[in-house]
């Protein structure tokens, strides 16, 4: 949880706290308080905590104008297929007829072939075979 800046919240309750955790506020906020580019600088502008919850408020009602179906087809993309984004590597047991059952998924293909090795020695009946199911650009 990123700690609420320069005190802010620290007269709400822990439910309020969790709850801007949960959606990313408190890492807006947080991000706001510290950033710094060539055309802003948080720190040289000693903003002050109503003034980063007030850019924060106008950042989320700007991105509530601006929303476009193609941004929210490819975030639903992002939250249905994470795992998969995030784990391409992939255990599959071949079964009889052309079926296969995913066993596990892995971030890497070293864990893979660990895993295979593993499942190969305690189920030596068993074909399991490693696959890399490449994401859709999103």
């Amino acid at each position: 949880m990123v700690e609420p800046i320069g005190g802010f919240l620290s007269d709400r309750p822990q439910g309020y706290h969790q709850a801007l955790s949960d959606f990313g506020v408190l890492q807006l906020l947080s991000r706001i308080g510290n950033y710094s580019d060539r055309d802003f600088d948080a720190q040289r502008m000693c903003l002050k905590a109503p003034e980063i919850q007030s850019i924060a408020t106008l950042l989320i009602e700007q991105l509530c104008v601006n929303v476009e179906g193609s941004v929210l087809a490819s975030y639903l993309n992002i939250v249905r297929n994470r795992e998969k984004l995030q784990r391409p590597w992939a255990i599959v047991q071949i079964l009889p007829q052309t079926k296969t059952h995913q066993i596990a998924r892995f971030a890497n293909r070293q864990d893979a072939e660990d895993h295979a090795r593993s499942l190969r020695r305690y189920v030596p009946n068993g074909v399991f075979e490693i696959v890399f199911e490449a994401s859709e650009s999103i």
